[in-house]
């Protein structure tokens, strides 16, 4: 027995029975089985009544060439399976181990596609969460049968299944009557919103003052747009429009072709070297210096914590474009000095700024800077002329000073008064000595 895979990534199943004999004649069954299910095929072999030739009955057994799909078409689920098998076969729809049949808000149907191919559906008007569990299609005929599984999940309260994108319509590029303006647009349907990525060849497409991204939802449905403005042959080339939930994902595709004018030659817009930053005079005036290579000249923007600066007594900034002996790689053209002057600098200069240089090429944006301004010194008063003073004061003042005056006369009396009595105790102390001296003499005669 052999499994070979064939060049559609079908796998062929053979069985090979060598020197055939009457007894190998009857009825096989081939059973196949994966995590999504089951297949099997009958095959009758017959011989002749000559016994010469085995004979074999044309047909094929079901198949199902591509997953079962699940979407949502305003309140009926829709279930579908691509069947292939001939002849016809019998269909069977299940529920767990229970055969679903037709209700008001159960509906099955079967419609023939082509060639042995069929397209079944199972519709569910208004679904709950009551309808969700793993749902079986069954289909048998002579040669075999086959089965399809999908899971039903739902996603919390009664809103209704959840259901991967889907794109409804052909996506359309629309030009304005002008041609400034470019607008694919494409429309999904998806339940819940989906994720919308926009790429151009491999790159993802961002938002910028040239590329704009919208969408537009109706319930289920969404209207996906990017819109180009001044579109030139740059922006030509293959666009995908890339939806995503949790159910699943799509992709559209749009090529894009712009018969682009013979343009001037010229460069965008660069940065070629990291901006400077210094303060003068103290930091009094705070300067930032910027170096761009554009051809033509761009224009110049400035930014201060988000918002447009505009030029003031106190705020100026200027652009020269150099001779080349300025930089170093004197070679290049089309360089300029680009300077921001902030005089006087107050605090409430601080914060981030940033520049954006734009020409008819492009545009570039520089890093955000941070700007610190400090503060303004402090200095202490200073008296410029001497305090005039009032006739009251001057004579409040005269009569302190007497005051000074009266109480250093107190206290050089009272000195005086101490220093007298100080005196008299010592002559009080030397005649109580000498009157004992002479006692002693007395006593000593004796």
């Amino acid at each position: 027995m052999f499994l070979e895979l064939d060049q559609k990534l079908y796998y062929l199943a053979k069985l090979v029975i060598k020197d055939t004999e009457h007894k190998d004649a009857g009825s096989y069954r081939v059973v196949s089985t994966n995590k999504l299910g089951e297949a099997s095929a009958t095959v009758n072999l017959n011989f002749a009544t000559n016994g010469d030739k085995p004979k074999l009955i044309d047909g094929k057994p079901p198949r199902f060439p591509k997953k079962p799909t699940i979407h949502q078409e305003g309140d009926v689920l829709i279930m579908e399976c691509l069947l292939e098998a001939d002849p016809v076969p019998e269909i069977t729809w299940y529920r767990g181990t229970e055969v679903i049949d037709d209700t008001d808000r159960i509906r099955k149907s079967k419609k023939a596609t082509g060639k042995d191919q069929y397209l079944l559906k199972l519709e569910i008007s208004k679904p709950t969460t009551q309808d969700g569990g793993n749902y079986k299609c069954n289909a048998c005929n002579p040669h075999g049968e086959s089965n399809a599984n999908i899971a039903l999940n739902f996603q919390g309260g009664d809103d209704g299944a959840g259901f991967a994108p889907s794109f409804v319509e052909k996506p359309r590029i629309i030009p304005n009557e002008s041609g400034t303006l470019i607008t694919m647009r494409c429309t999904c349907t998806a339940k819940p919103k989906p994720t919308v990525t926009w790429m151009k060849g491999t790159k993802v497409v961002t938002e910028s003052s040239r590329t704009c991204m919208k969408i537009e939802q109706k319930e289920d449905t969404y209207i996906l747009s990017l819109e180009i403005t001044d579109p030139i042959g740059p922006d030509s080339g293959t666009y995908k429009c890339h939806v995503k939930n949790e159910f699943g994902e799509s992709n559209a595709n749009l090529n894009l072709n712009i018969e682009a004018e013979n343009e001037p030659d010229g460069t965008a817009p660069t940065f070629i070297e990291k901006p400077k930053i210094r303060s003068e005079k103290g930091g009094k005036i705070v300067v930032m210096d910027f170096k761009v290579k554009a051809d033509p000249k761009p224009q110049i923007v400035w930014y201060h914590e988000g918002q447009l600066l505009k030029e003031t007594s106190r705020l100026s900034w200027k652009m020269e474009e150099t001779d080349g002996g300025y930089y170093i790689r004197l070679e290049l053209k089309g360089e300029y000095s680009v300077k921001l002057e902030i005089s006087p600098a107050s605090p409430a200069d601080k914060g981030s700024y940033k520049l954006v240089a734009k020409n008819a090429k492009g545009e570039t944006t520089s890093n955000v800077i941070d700007v610190i301004v400090a503060p303004p010194a402090v200095e202490p008063p200073v008296f410029k002329q001497k305090l005039v003073t009032t006739e009251k004061e001057e004579k409040k003042e005269e009569k302190k000073e007497e005051k000074k005056i009266e109480k250093k006369e107190e206290k050089k009396e009272e000195k005086k008064e101490e220093t007298k009595v100080a005196k008299k105790q010592e002559q009080k102390v030397e005649e109580v000595q000498k009157i004992e001296q002479k006692k002693h003499h007395r006593g000593t005669k004796k």
